[in-house]
C-alpha cells in the first residue's frame, strides 16, 4: 500500500519518523462501501458510484470495492445513466492522489465508455501506485483502445507509458506493437520493444521485488536453469552469460518462430555481435519472423540491416582510402538496395509520409528527378515536412533544367520556413539565387540577374566562407553585363 505525505522525525532524535501526510482509513471507507452496496441494491446506481468512489478516496488498494465500482458502473450503462458533470467530480476530487484516482474512477464509471475517461484514470492510478487496480484495467482499457474508431500512433504511445507505470508489461508490449504498425519507421519504438520485453520478464518472474518481501528475489527462481538464464540477462554485454542468453534466445526463436517478442529477442543479441555473419543470420531470423507472424516490420528491420551493413563496408573502404573504385560500386548498390527497400515500404504504407519523403531522397540521389518529384509533392501537405519537401521540389525541378517551376518552389520554401528551420535559409536562399541565374540566363532576363545579385550579396554579408559564394558573387555581376545591365 502506498503512502502519501513526507515522514518528518520528531524534535527527539530517539524517537520513530512519523507520517503526518496521508494514510488509508479503511474503518472510515467501510462505511461508504456498505452504504454503496446497499443503495445499489436498490437499483440507486448513480448514488452507489457516488459512495463508492468517495470511500476509495479512504482505501484505494481495496480490489473489492474497485471490482464492485465496476459493476455497479456497467448496471448504470444500462439503465441509461448519465455522464458525471464537473460539480459532481470535484465534489469527490482533493488533494492527495488518492482522492484524484477516486474522482477519475467517479467521472470514469459515469461515463464507462468514454476511452479518454479511462486513460485518465490510468494515469491517475499510476500517480497513486495502485499497481494491483492499475493492471486489473489494464486489459480492459487496452480493449477499449482497440475498438476505437481512430486509431492512431499517439493513442498507443501514451497507453504504452501509461501501463508501464503500473506494471502493465503485457499491455505495454501490445500497445508499443500497434503504435509500430501504425508507424513502422519509428526506430525508437523498435528499441522500446526490447526494454519492455526484458521488464516484462523481470516483473513477471517477481525479480523486481525487494529483498524484504517474500525473501530474497531470487527465492523466486526454483531451480538452477532459470536463476542462471536471469545472472544471463544481467550480463548480456559479453562472455559466457551472452552466449548462453543467445542460446536461449535461438531456442525460443525455433520453438515459437511467430512470436513477436523471440524473434525480436534473438534477432537484437546477433545483431549485438556485429558480424557480418550474424547480422546474415539476424536477417534470416527477421525474414522467418516476418512469414510466420505476417508482422511487416520485421521485414523492414531485414532490409535495415542489409543496408547498414553495405553502409560499413564502404566506410571501411573510406577509412582505409584504399580502392576507390570498389567504394563508388557499392555506394551505387547501396543506393539500388535503398531504392528497392523504400519503394517496396511506401507500396505497403501509402500514406506514411516520412518513408514517402525518405525514398524521394534516394531518388533524387540516383538521379531520378521525375520519381522523386512524386514524392516530394506528396509530402507538401504534411507540417513535419512541407519545408523541406518544398525546397527538395525546387531542386529536382532545377536538375530537371525547368528554372522557372524551381524559383517557384524555392520562394514557396522561404515562405514556409518556421523558427526552428531558420537554418535552412541560407541553403534554400543560396538554391534560389542558383536557378534565378539559370533563368535569367535563358530567358535573357535582367530582372532574375538583379534579384540573384541580391540574394548573392545578403549571402556574402551574412557568410562569405559559404559554398562557392565568392566565385558566384563574380559569376552573377558578369552575367548582368552580358545582359546589358
Amino acid at each position: 500500500m502506498a503512502l502519501f505525505g513526507k515522514k518528518k522525525k520528531t524534535e527527539d532524535a530517539g524517537e520513530a519518523p512519523v507520517d503526518e501526510g496521508w494514510r488509508p482509513q479503511p474503518e472510515k471507507a467501510g462505511k461508504f462501501f456498505e452504504h454503496a452496496r446497499t443503495v445499489a441494491q436498490t437499483g440507486n446506481f448513480s448514488y452507489a458510484i457516488d459512495m463508492y468512489a468517495r470511500g476509495l478516496r479512504f482505501d484505494p488498494g481495496n480490489m473489492e470495492s474497485h471490482v464492485a465500482l465496476y459493476e455497479t458502473a456497467v448496471r448504470y450503462l444500462q439503465s441509461s445513466g448519465k455522464a458525471a458533470s464537473g460539480k459532481e467530480i470535484r465534489a469527490i476530487d482533493g488533494s492527495s492522489p488518492a482522492d484524484k484516482m477516486a474522482a477519475a474512477e467517479f467521472a470514469w464509471a459515469k461515463d464507462i465508455n468514454n476511452l479518454q475517461l479511462a486513460m485518465k484514470l490510468l494515469a491517475a492510478v499510476g500517480k497513486a501506485e495502485q499497481v494491483e487496480f492499475g493492471q486489473w484495467l489494464a486489459p480492459r482499457l487496452f480493449a477499449m483502445m482497440s475498438k476505437a474508431k481512430k486509431q492512431t500512433k499517439q493513442l498507443y504511445t501514451q497507453g504504452k507509458d501509461l501501463f508501464s507505470e503500473v506494471d502493465a508489461w503485457k499491455e505495454a508490449f501490445a500497445a508499443a506493437e500497434k503504435a509500430i504498425a501504425i508507424d513502422p519507421s519509428d526506430s525508437d519504438l523498435i528499441s522500446e520493444l526490447n526494454e519492455l520485453s526484458a521488464q516484462r520478464t523481470i516483473s513477471e518472474g517477481g525479480f523486481n521485488k525487494p529483498a524484504d518481501e517474500k525473501g530474497d528475489f531470487r527465492s523466486n527462481i526454483r531451480d538452477a536453469d532459470k536463476q542462471a538464464e536471469l545472472q544471463d540477462q544481467e550480463s548480456l554485454s559479453g562472455g559466457a552469460g551472452a552466449e548462453r542468453a543467445l542460446e536461449r534466445a535461438k531456442a525460443g526463436f525455433e520453438e515459437s518462430p511467430e512470436n513477436a517478442e523471440a524473434v525480436t529477442k534473438y534477432a537484437q543479441l546477433l545483431r549485438r555481435n556485429d558480424t557480418p555473419e550474424d547480422d546474415e543470420l539476424a536477417v534470416e531470423v527477421l525474414m522467418k519472423g516476418f512469414e510466420a507472424s505476417k508482422q511487416y516490420r520485421f521485414r523492414m528491420a531485414a532490409g535495415d540491416i542489409r543496408m547498414n551493413r553495405l553502409t560499413k563496408r564502404i566506410r571501411a573502404i573510406e577509412e582505409s582510402g584504399s580502392n576507390a573504385e570498389e567504394a563508388d560500386t557499392l555506394r551505387a548498390e547501396l543506393l539500388e538496395l535503398r531504392s528497392a527497400e523504400y519503394n517496396e515500404r511506401v507500396a505497403k504504407y501509402p500514406t506514411d509520409r516520412g518513408i514517402k519523403f525518405e525514398l524521394g531522397a534516394i531518388e533524387f540521389d540516383r538521379g531520378c528527378f521525375e520519381d522523386a518529384m512524386a514524392m516530394f509533392q506528396q509530402c507538401k501537405d504534411e507540417s513535419k515536412y512541407r519545408t523541406r519537401a518544398t525546397h527538395m521540389l525546387g531542386k529536382c525541378f532545377a536538375h530537371e533544367g525547368w528554372h522557372q517551376e524551381a524559383v517557384g518552389e524555392f520562394r514557396e520554401a522561404i515562405e514556409k520556413l518556421d523558427a526552428t528551420e531558420r537554418d535552412r535559409e541560407l541553403m534554400i536562399r543560396y538554391d534560389l539565387m542558383l536557378s534565378l541565374i539559370d533563368f535569367a540566363r535563358d530567358s535573357n532576363s535582367i530582372e532574375e540577374a538583379r534579384e540573384a545579385a541580391e540574394i548573392c550579396s545578403a549571402i556574402v554579408r551574412k557568410d562569405i566562407s559559404y559554398r562557392d559564394i565568392r566565385q558566384k558573387r563574380k559569376d552573377v555581376d558578369t552575367l548582368i553585363k552580358e545582359l546589358g545591365g
